[in-house]
């Protein structure tokens, strides 16, 4: 009987990359294929990506996982000193265990292609190295991977900064014109580090042999097509772009049931307010104050993921709530402190009627699967370009007027803004075109769907690279 293919995945530290990246091995699994995870260092992550390995590792018994050995040298200072911006940090260690991705893609057990993580770019050398196929998994949109790919060469042709730019409005094939302080902060400034590095980075993903892209077609019309037009880039040729999303959890999969989810039980069908930002997101004291007194004016029921700051104990989170706040709240609210929230079951509840979140990715994504309304609170990275993308182009959620980078949003705001999601006619507006994503979303990985088909190009391309790679190969001996 003849082995499987072997596809390597090769993630990149976060735990919001790497979930995707483990929801692409169970899809690859399911179409026969050998899945080996490629891990860094574990002292180079942090203690929540090993237990997402771990659960995935439970769930599909067949998925190897590669923990890569250390570098035998630090990586440079440049990238790896602690004064160092975390993302030049995270692209050093990536680069670092560059050799050791080396060795595992040449083994006993030889790939067929590796899949990485877009910010690992530099694996693609790796593969090309050794003949092996290269793919990116671009873990947001595609409307964002339209503008990173096009950002470079924009930059390049302008003398000044982006930040110089302001609020004036930018625009990038297939995509609606958006402010350009909304783009990444760390491309904002030029020539620091870690702008030259993003920009290397986003300029090395055309490399890729193929990008696959954690989103579906109806979500994102406009920038898929511009992409697949090579509308993105105008000096080289874009490389064949897959929507293999969502490529989500199944809010099903956990083993014991969140106490929250029985808070849920007990609440009226969509009348609860999901506040949630991310595993990493926690808001200032200041705007935790203004948010509990916006929610209790608002009379709405609330379900509130309150993470604590950066460097204390989740229970501190309580602390910096109005005195009494959760006794006058207490028949109609929940504020849930741990680490942990089962966000996709909560948004999959049918108690659950609105979503304030972050709008990174993986959230925009789950809340679009289950079909619930967004208020739009972004925080950093991308999630300010999704805002644009979520309120003005699919019109599956609100934006927080007034709000910007920095900004502390005032009580009065936030009770306005929960009454116009809960209770408005916007709402209905929202809640409909939402509630038809949700069926795109499904219908997306369903035989003949957009990511089924779009997977078995990949697949193909994936066969043909092989063959085009091995007959380069016997030329060149």
């Amino acid at each position: 009987m003849a082995a499987a293919r072997r596809v390597v995945l090769f993630p990149s530290l976060g735990v919001g990359h790497l979930a995707p990246m483990l929801e692409l091995a169970a899809v690859c699994i399911r179409h026969g294929l050998a899945v080996t995870v490629a891990v860094p260092d574990p002292a180079t992550t942090a203690p929540a990506f090993s237990a997402a390995l771990r659960k995935y590792a439970s769930r599909l018994p067949s998925l190897s996982v590669h923990p890569l050995p250390p570098p035998p040298h630090p990586p440079a200072s440049s990238g790896a000193d602690a004064a160092a911006h975390p993302l030049l940090r995270m692209l050093a260690v990536l680069r670092a265990h560059a050799p050791a991705l080396g060795d595992l893609l040449r083994g006993p057990h030889a790939a067929r292609a590796l899949v990485a993580d877009m910010f690992s770019v530099y694996a693609l050398d790796v593969a090309a190295e050794l003949g092996v196929p290269g793919y990116l998994l671009f873990c947001t949109g595609a409307t964002n991977l339209a503008v990173f790919l096009r950002l470079p060469r924009f930059c390049a042709g302008s003398s000044g900064s982006l930040r110089e730019l302001g609020d004036a409005p930018v625009s990038f094939p297939g995509v609606r014109p958006l402010p350009a302080s909304h783009l990444p902060e760390e491309v904002l400034d030029r020539g620091t580090d870690i702008s030259a590095a993003m920009l290397d980075a986003f300029d090395r993903m055309a490399d890729a042999r193929g990008i696959l892209v954690n989103t579906f077609d109806a979500l994102e019309g406009p920038g898929v097509a511009a992409l697949r037009d090579g509308r993105c880039l105008s000096n080289r040729a874009t490389p064949p772009v897959y929507c293999v999303g969502p490529l989500i959890t199944d809010g099903g999969a956990e083993e014991e049931r969140h106490p929250c989810l029985a808070w849920l039980d007990a609440q009226p069908e969509r009348s609860v307010v999901f506040l949630c930002f991310g595993s990493r997101g926690a808001l200032s004291p200041e705007q935790v104050s203004e948010m509990a007194t916006g929610l209790e004016r608002s009379e709405q029921r609330f379900l509130w993921a309150l993470r604590a700051p950066a460097g204390t104990k989740p229970d501190a989170a309580m602390s910096l709530l109005p005195d009494g706040f959760l006794a006058r709240t207490a028949d109609r609210g929940v504020v849930v402190t741990a680490s942990w929230v089962p966000q996709v079951a909560v948004l999959q509840h049918a108690s659950t009627g609105a979503f304030v979140t972050h709008c990174g990715w993986n959230s925009t994504l789950e809340a679009v699967a289950a079909g619930v309304p967004m208020v739009c609170w972004p925080l950093d990275a991308e999630q300010w370009m999704n805002k644009v993308f979520i309120v003005e182009e699919m019109k599956i959620g609100i934006e927080v007027r007034g709000y910007k980078p920095g900004a502390l949003v005032q009580a009065d705001i936030v009770d306005a803004i929960l009454r116009r999601i809960m209770e408005s006619d916007a709402q209905q507006g929202v809640l409909e075109r939402v509630m038809a994503m949700k069926e795109s979303a499904a219908a997306a990985w369903k035989e003949g769907g957009s990511s089924c088909t779009a997977f078995a190009e990949f697949l193909k391309d994936m066969e043909e690279g092989n063959v085009a790679m091995a007959h380069s190969n016997q030329v060149e001996t």
